[in-house]
């Protein structure tokens, strides 16, 4: 969690959101399909994963959106909440990865008397491979 939490009147368009980096390990991906109950091989069995064409395990779908969340998050501290959030996967990413979430203000608009923030949000992986972009509305306290 930030300590310079964002407040309304300090968020402008452009502004970016605090990166969050992440480097996903087999262990991270097990644990994910245990919690998630996805019984996919694909995610925890290298020689499966080999089988179906892929260079080693595969990172969930559903992990890389929980990335985007953190960053919003971490970097929204007490200050908001996400109240929507969609993604798409656009490239694989593997174990030893690393991902680097990153975003930007593109809007603000007040409704019904709360304020919203909009975001364009993306994963890249250490090479600059576009993973998942996506986008964001934030609701802001």
């Amino acid at each position: 969690m930030t300590t310079n939490l964002p407040n309304w009147d300090s968020l402008h368009i452009g502004d970016a959101i605090t990166p969050l980096v992440k480097r996903p390990t087999p262990v991270q991906l097990f644990m994910f399909s245990a919690v998630t109950w996805n019984r996919h091989q694909i995610h925890y069995n290298k020689d499966y994963a080999n089988h179906d064409g892929l260079p080693d395990v595969a990172v969930h779908r559903a992990l890389l959106g929980n990335f985007l969340a953190q960053m919003l998050t971490d970097w929204l501290g007490d200050a908001g909440r996400i109240s929507k959030i969609e993604w798409s996967v656009r490239a694989g990413a593997r174990p030893g990865d690393t991902l680097t979430c990153t975003g930007n203000i593109t809007g603000k608009h007040e409704e019904d008397g709360k304020r919203y923030i909009e975001a364009d949000m993306r994963i890249e992986n250490q090479d600059g491979t576009l993973i998942a972009p996506g986008k964001a509305t934030l609701l802001i306290y």
